[in-house]
């Protein structure tokens, strides 16, 4: 673990994908399971001392992680955005923005 934490500066980033647990669990249990995954992955990175950062890919329909970012962010677990939150907005949506 001291030569991976070493490799890796002490930064470890961990992406979450919404779409495939949507499908097999329904919104709410797949949210709340991210939700509960994202606290344990936090945990883990305090106790080795490696920072974590989440990277989110959304898609465009709820079911797929999309809706409202400013509501995405405050449904973060506490201490998960330690000064940055990175995410992805799934390629047909992009037109939505411009």
């Amino acid at each position: 673990v001291a030569a991976y934490k070493g490799a890796i500066g002490g930064f470890h980033e961990v992406m979450l994908g919404y779409s495939d647990s949507s499908k097999d669990a329904g919104k709410f249990a797949s949210l709340w399971e991210l939700h509960v995954a994202m606290e344990k992955i936090l945990e883990a990175g305090r106790a080795a001392g490696v920072r974590i950062n989440f990277f989110h890919g959304r898609g465009g329909s709820i079911g797929r992680g999309g809706g409202p970012l400013h509501l995405a962010l405050l449904s973060q677990p506490a201490g998960s955005i330690a000064g940055a939150y990175r995410v992805t907005v799934q390629g047909e949506q992009i037109q939505a923005f411009l």
